[in-house]
């Protein structure tokens, strides 16, 4: 593991080189952002196809050990194509979906724990259009501690597998090895991480307020075409934090590990 400093200027540097790896191909990450969430969001909420959620969470470390190579060939201007690629980690496919299996298991455990607290959120979701405003006050006092519970479930998840597909599929860690690494990795430059995941949120939730803002100007000339410019362009923001976010994976896993 690399000796960085654990500091907020590293974090902001992680987030310029992540804009900056995105400026040098945006069409080709925009591609790999609409396929990330087609794939592990849209496909797995649709009638019918709930099933497939739990296939995402199997198949997500081999996405994301794609998509991660994907940038480095893109910052070193090395040309390689998908079936490279998939020949390159193929070997790995086992302890991958191994990990996948470790990520469905979190959650079904998380799921049974919280079970009544999802079936209260479930509650509020489906009786908000006919709540008062006193009523929504109430449910959202409800919600807050709901949600920071769920955060507080998810936080060692997501550092457990922030780096762990990167090193199974290119530093040829065992699962265990992997996920304890990247938990150590993580908590080692928490100053870092956090600082640019702040960045990175209040960025892309400025860029959507925008969207809004910009699409309400056209509202008293058409409401209908207000709402849809709304929903394309907060899409479009959507596309841009999951491409950068995949981004800021890489560079992260670039330097701590240094693996590039």
């Amino acid at each position: 593991m690399a000796i960085l400093a654990s500091r907020t200027k590293t974090g902001i540097s992680w987030v310029g080189e992540s804009i900056a790896l995105f400026k040098q191909a945006p069409r080709k990450w925009l591609l790999l952002a609409l396929t990330y969430l087609g794939v592990f969001v849209f496909i797995p909420s649709f009638p019918g196809m709930q099933i497939f959620a739990f296939i995402t969470i199997l198949i997500w470390p081999v996405f994301i050990a794609i998509a991660i190579r994907m940038y480095r060939n893109n910052e070193f201007q090395k040309e390689e194509n998908l079936s490279a690629i998939m020949q390159l980690i193929q070997p790995k496919m086992t302890k991958l979906v191994m990990l996948g299996f470790v990520n469905l298991a979190y959650f079904i455990v998380v799921s049974l724990l919280l079970s009544s607290d999802m079936q209260v959120l479930t509650d509020i979701m489906n009786e908000q259009k006919q709540m008062t405003e006193q009523e929504v006050m109430q449910a959202m006092q409800t919600m807050i501690p709901i949600f920071l519970k769920l955060i507080v479930f998810f936080i060692p998840l997501v550092m457990a597998v922030w780096f762990a597909p990167m090193l199974i599929a290119f530093n040829d860690y065992a699962v265990t090895k992997a996920l304890k690494s990247s938990i150590a990795g993580s908590l080692q430059y928490v100053v870092a991480m956090t600082a640019a995941w702040l960045l990175l949120t209040s960025g892309i939730m400025l860029l959507m307020l925008a969207a809004s803002i910009f699409s309400g100007l056209f509202a008293f000339i058409s409401l209908a075409f207000a709402q849809s410019l709304m929903t394309i362009l907060v899409f479009g923001a959507l596309l841009i934090s999951v491409a950068l976010t995949l981004a800021f994976q890489y560079v992260s896993y670039r330097d701590i590990f240094r693996a590039a």
